[in-house]
């Protein structure tokens, strides 16, 4: 079975990498924050000296903060220390330009950076648009070791339609926010092979991976201690993902998780015309470092439930299950605290992975 494992590039705790290699963990990919994470390519470099088997990709990377050329790059360097198993993970960037007060990339950004950096990985010579100039682009010297384009496949986190028209015309996987509800993994899956049908593609071309915040309750413990000692303010990033999409089908998914999930989006960004709204900074200096407490209140348990992967191991192995049933291809729990994430991929392996 297929598991990814993402969590924020932290440099001096590699050896998880290793440790997730170790349980069955398939793929490991990194986030990209330029002032709140680790850098993740130097991250990938070393994780993948460490390693032999295990997928090593972003998770995710943007096109704005690095332009094309740069990211395949980077991809092909890191295809020459882990020959085969790289993956490049790109989205529009939630916290990478949220954090620095910038907008998010746009669909049109976005698409023409996968077609650029796509074409040069597979070593074609192609056009590439920068600085009000177009030019000719193509990696000048495959032969001497400096870097090793090749077929590396490209995963696009999407939160709403006009994302996942995106990825069904260029991806080989999309990224969605997804937690164990049938009903939510029904509409991501019909909505994506309606956009790979769409673009000409075979049906089953773009594999959908749910990305879950995850936490394996103790004895004793309940929905609350998952909040307070696992993902933390985690589940809120999925009501930014998915409010604007889930609004569309409030008839399908149900007017109260839309309602809590808009909810809770809104009062994590606040109101950027509010005078006395956080400066962006405060805003983000938290960002997967466990629970901030100014958001607690915003995180009830129909959120949990509905977004996250917790519980017994029994609870867990039953969740996975249903949402594989439901339409997920491979399944995915992104790690919102670094300084617990040796515990919970763990869990993972004893939990899931072992019992799958």
């Amino acid at each position: 079975m297929d598991f990814v494992i993402g969590t924020c590039a932290k440099i001096d705790q590699v050896g998880m990498v290793r440790q997730a290699e170790d349980l069955g963990v398939t793929h490991f990919g990194v986030g990209e924050g330029p002032l709140l994470f680790s850098d993740p390519y130097q991250f990938m470099a070393l994780a993948a000296t460490q390693t032999s088997t295990i997928q090593l990709g972003t998770m995710v990377t943007n096109p704005l903060t690095r332009i094309a050329p740069v990211t395949a790059n980077s991809m092909a360097t890191l295809n020459a220390i882990a020959p085969g198993r790289t993956f490049l993970g790109i989205g529009t960037a939630n916290n990478a330009l949220r954090s620095m007060g910038h907008r998010t990339a746009t669909m049109k950004e976005l698409g023409e950076h996968v077609r650029v950096s796509r074409g040069l990985l597979g070593g074609e010579r192609v056009w590439h648009d920068w600085l009000g100039e177009s030019r000719e682009l193509e990696f000048l010297d495959t032969e001497s070791g400096f870097y090793n384009p090749g077929d590396v496949p490209i995963w696009m986190a999407c939160g709403g339609p006009k994302g996942l028209k995106l990825a069904g015309r260029y991806a080989d996987a999309v990224i969605y926010c997804l937690g164990p509800n049938p009903d939510m993994i029904k509409l991501i899956r019909r909505e994506l092979d309606t956009a790979v049908a769409e673009a000409g593609r075979p049906p089953g071309s773009v594999k959908l991976i749910s990305l879950s915040w995850f936490y394996q309750l103790r004895d004793g413990e309940t929905w609350e201690d998952g909040i307070t000692n696992g993902f933390g303010s985690g589940p809120i990033s999925s009501c930014i993902t998915n409010s604007g999409l889930m609004r569309e089908h409030a008839d399908e998914l149900g007017e109260d998780i839309v309602e809590a999930s808009t909810r809770a989006a809104m009062a994590y960004l606040g109101d950027p015309d509010d005078p006395d709204q956080p400066h962006y900074l405060e805003v983000w200096a938290k960002y997967l470092r466990g629970l901030d407490p100014r958001h607690r209140p915003i995180i009830t348990k129909q959120l949990v439930d509905y977004w996250c992967l917790y519980g017994s191991p029994d609870d867990l192995q039953e969740k996975a299950q249903l949402m594989l049933e439901s339409g997920v291809d491979t399944l995915s729990v992104f790690l919102s605290n670094p300084f617990t994430a040796e515990r919970d991929i763990a869990d993972i392996g004893a939990s899931i992975i072992a019992r799958a």
